[in-house]
C-alpha cells in the first residue's frame, strides 16, 4: 500500500502530465532503478494504483495532508508569516477540477446554456490555503463540491454550503490554529460572520460595492471621519503610493467591524501614471494606523490562492484539470488530494538552499528546467560508473 501511494504522490511529484506519461517514464528500467536506490520503494505501474484509488475513502489521504501541514505548523516553518506575529493567513477559494459533455458521476454539477439548452456536466472544489509573503500556497483542507444523491436537492451545492463543511474540517483538523481568514466578494454574510465568531478566527474579505448596502451606507455618511494614512514604495522603475483609509466600530445585524480602504497609485520614474487600484475589505480585526498596512495587504494576498495555487497546479505542469481516472468519483478526489501533498512538497523543494542558489546564482535558470533536468537524470543516470556530481548550469 505503501509503495501504491508513493507510486500516485511521485506521479505529481514528477509532473506527469498523465497516468500513460507516467506509465512511460516507469517502463524505462534505469528510472525505475534509480527510484528504487533514492527512494527506497519500487515505482507501481499506473493501473493498479488507480484500483486502489478507486476504493479507498478520500478522508484518509485527507488526514494525510492534514498529518503533514501539522508538522509544519509544529516545526515552525511557517511561523515567521503570521499575521501581526498570530494568526496564520488562510485564504478561501473555489476551482473547477474537470468538466464532461456527459453525466460522469451522480454527484456532478451540472449548468445549461441559456442559447444553446446544452447541459455541461462539471466538479468543483472548495479550497483552505495558508498563503505567505514569500509565495507559499500550502493546501489546508479541500472539500468537493458536489451534489448528494441521497439528498432531494432544490438547489444545487455551492460554494457557501461547502465553506460550512469545510470550516468544520478545519476547526476538526486543527481545532488551535489561530486563523486569518481572507475571502473575496462571496463571502461577507452573516454564516461566516457567525463561523469565524464561533471559533474564534479572524477574517479580512473583500468588499464589493453590492455587498452589504446598509453597511456601506454607513460607511458613507461616515468616510469623512475616516483615519488615513499614506505609505510609499519604490523600486528602480518604479513609485506606488499607497492611501489607507479606515473605520471602527462600525454596525451590521447586530454586529461590529472595522472598514478598510486602499487605494494604490503606481507612477513610473518620470511621473506618469502606470496604473490605479482600489481594494476595500470589511474585517472583525480593530484597525490602526499601525495595522492599517498590514491588514490591507493581507487581504490582498488572497490573490496568491488563485495564482500561486490554482494557476500555477492547472499550468505549470501538475495539471490541475486533467482526467486522471475518468470514472471514479472518488479516485477523482484522492488523484486530487495527492496533488496538493505533491505540490506542497515542490514548494519547500524549490525554496531549499540548493535549489534557490542555483536560481540566483545562473539568473537565465527555471524551476521548469530543473525539473526535466531531474527527469533526464532519473532517466539516463545508472549509477554504475561513478558518482553523480553536482548540477553546473550553463
Amino acid at each position: 500500500m505503501v509503495e501504491i501511494m508513493t507510486g500516485g504522490l511521485f506521479m505529481h511529484l514528477f509532473k506527469e502530465a498523465s497516468r500513460n506519461a507516467y506509465n512511460n517514464s516507469r517502463r524505462e528500467e534505469c528510472f525505475r532503478k534509480n527510484f528504487f536506490r533514492y527512494f527506497k520503494f519500487h515505482l507501481p505501474h499506473g493501473d493498479p494504483v488507480d484500483e486502489v484509488l478507486r476504493e479507498l475513502e478520500p478522508r484518509e489521504l485527507e488526514g494525510l495532508k492534514a498529518h503533514l501541514v501539522s508538522g509544519l505548523i509544529e516545526q515552525k516553518i511557517l511561523r515567521k508569516f503570521r499575521f501581526l506575529g498570530k494568526s496564520y493567513r488562510v485564504a478561501i477559494d473555489a476551482t473547477g477540477m474537470a468538466t464532461f459533455k456527459h453525466r460522469h458521476c451522480e454527484h456532478c454539477l451540472t449548468k445549461t446554456s441559456s442559447k444553446t439548452g446544452v447541459v455541461t456536466y462539471f466538479h468543483y472544489v472548495l479550497e483552505a490555503k495558508i498563503v505567505t509573503s514569500s509565495g507559499l500556497s500550502i493546501s489546508l483542507c479541500s472539500e468537493f463540491i458536489e451534489n448528494d444523491p441521497g439528498r432531494d436537492y432544490e438547489k444545487q451545492d455551492c460554494e457557501l454550503k461547502a465553506f460550512v463543511r469545510l470550516a468544520a474540517k478545519i476547526k476538526q483538523y486543527f481545532p488551535r490554529l489561530p486563523v486569518c481568514l481572507l475571502g473575496d466578494g462571496l463571502y461577507p454574510n452573516n454564516t461566516v460572520f457567525d463561523i469565524c465568531e464561533k471559533n474564534h478566527w479572524q477574517f479580512i474579505i473583500n468588499l464589493k460595492d453590492g455587498n452589504l448596502k446598509t453597511f456601506q451606507e454607513e460607511v458613507t455618511l461616515l468616510k469623512a471621519t475616516a483615519h488615513k494614512r499614506r505609505v510609499c514604495r519604490a523600486d528602480k522603475t518604479s513609485r506606488t503610493t499607497l492611501d489607507y483609509e479606515y473605520l471602527n466600530q462600525m454596525e451590521y445585524d447586530g454586529r461590529y467591524f472595522s472598514w478598510v480602504d486602499c487605494h494604490e497609485t503606481v507612477v513610473d520614474t518620470k511621473g506618469n501614471a502606470l496604473s490605479k487600484k482600489r481594494f476595500t475589505f470589511i474585517t472583525n480585526i480593530p484597525q490602526s494606523l499601525e495595522n492599517v498596512a498590514q491588514t490591507a495587504d493581507s487581504g490582498r494576498m488572497r490573490w496568491k490562492i488563485e495564482n500561486e495555487g490554482f494557476n500555477c497546479q492547472k499550468n505549470l505542469g501538475y495539471e490541475l484539470e486533467h482526467k486522471f481516472s475518468r470514472k471514479s468519483f472518488p479516485a477523482m478526489q484522492n488523484y486530487y488530494q495527492l496533488l496538493q501533498i505533491a505540490h506542497m512538497i515542490n514548494q519547500l523543494v524549490e525554496r531549499t538552499k540548493q535549489v534557490v542558489e542555483l536560481l540566483t546564482e545562473h539568473s537565465k535558470e527555471t524551476i521548469v528546467n530543473l525539473w526535466k533536468i531531474m527527469i533526464a537524470f532519473m532517466t539516463i543516470f545508472s549509477g554504475e560508473e561513478s558518482s553523480p556530481q553536482p548540477y553546473q548550469p550553463g
